[in-house]
């Protein structure tokens, strides 16, 4: 209740920020020391398209942690898979990618989630480049990392209201 009557202060961004900092050392803690076991996961999705985003979510997390990649890369509009990773605790982080500041801020205070801002298009290829140039001039990626994608992005040139939920593994040229 803290943390939420803080972050719509006068210093929302800065108490975020020390959320955040937090987070991520008792983050690290937990895995250097291994002190967390994953509770079991219960079903969360009511609808069928609901459940197959959850088994993409569990089965990517699961994927990144026996593949050891560097990186989950997660491009979402409302949050909903980068949650679901959240969820999950997998090892590597997870960037989540918006064009929706208000599920940037939301995604902030998600377990192992660093969310940012992007332009998506419904070109996926086009987003993952414009993802690893600013990783890489971050520093939070180098070339030859592997990465995970998963995107639940839904083209706005498209017909049909599909989204587009994939798992793909890209090596960092």
């Amino acid at each position: 209740m803290l943390s939420g009557e803080s972050a719509i202060g006068s210093y929302g961004q800065k108490a975020l920020s020390v959320l955040r900092m937090t987070s991520n050392r008792m983050e690290s803690w937990s895995r250097e020391e291994n002190q967390e076991s994953l509770p079991v996961q219960h079903q969360l999705g009511v609808s069928l398209s609901e459940r197959i985003a959850e088994q993409i979510c569990n089965c990517a997390a699961e994927m990144a942690d026996k593949l050891g990649v560097d990186a989950i890369f997660v491009y979402t509009k409302h949050g909903h898979m980068a949650s679901l990773l959240s969820r999950n605790r997998p090892n590597s982080p997870i960037f989540a990618f918006t064009d929706e500041e208000s599920t940037r801020m939301a995604l902030t205070l998600q377990w192992g989630v660093i969310p940012l801002s992007i332009d998506l298009t419904d070109d996926m290829e086009v987003n993952i480049a414009k993802s690893v140039d600013l990783l890489k001039a971050k520093g939070m990626v180098r070339q030859e990392d592997a990465v995970l994608v998963v995107s639940d992005v839904t083209p706005t040139c498209s017909a049909s209201s599909t989204a587009f939920q994939l798992i793909q593994v890209k090596t960092i040229s």
